[in-house]
């Protein structure tokens, strides 16, 4: 009687089988999850700018003055983007954040916006997928 000794060919090839299988379900199911982290980091990043903006206009600043640099941040704030607000005097506006290259493909050149009507309440949107949309965010 002879001993078999190591792996036989088919057992390997059934191995790397299901190590397909299972990268072929796992890649794209961490692709969506690192969209949605992505776009969560987006709002993380334009949403405390909204104190600012009250801040601001509580002072009886001008809309039209409130900037980033008035804001105390950059529009180079995050990787994944640029961040751009516009107020009016009337206390109107938006502060949006678009994702750029760094981003990944599945929500590269989405926009996040928060928009502030007269009455200062807020409402975010987003033109992303629903499944990467952050929560708060409504479809623009």
């Amino acid at each position: 009687m002879q001993n078999q000794k190591g792996f036989t060919l088919i057992e390997l090839m059934i191995v790397v089988a299901i190590i397909g299988i299972l990268a072929a379900i796992a890649i794209p199911a961490y692709q969506d999850y690192t969209a949605r982290a992505e776009a969560s980091s987006g709002l993380a990043v334009v949403n405390p700018l909204k104190t600012g903006v009250e801040d601001a206009l509580a002072r009886g600043e001008s809309g039209s003055g409130i900037d980033l640099s008035a804001l105390g941040t950059a529009a180079d704030a995050s990787p994944l983007g640029t961040t751009a607000v516009n107020i009016a005097d009337n206390g109107t506006g938006t502060i949006t954040f678009t994702f750029d290259g760094a981003a990944g493909p599945k929500i590269k050149d989405a926009v996040i916006t928060l928009t502030r009507d007269e009455d200062g309440r807020w409402e975010c949107t987003t033109d992303t997928e629903e499944k990467y949309r952050p929560r708060g965010c409504g479809a623009e």
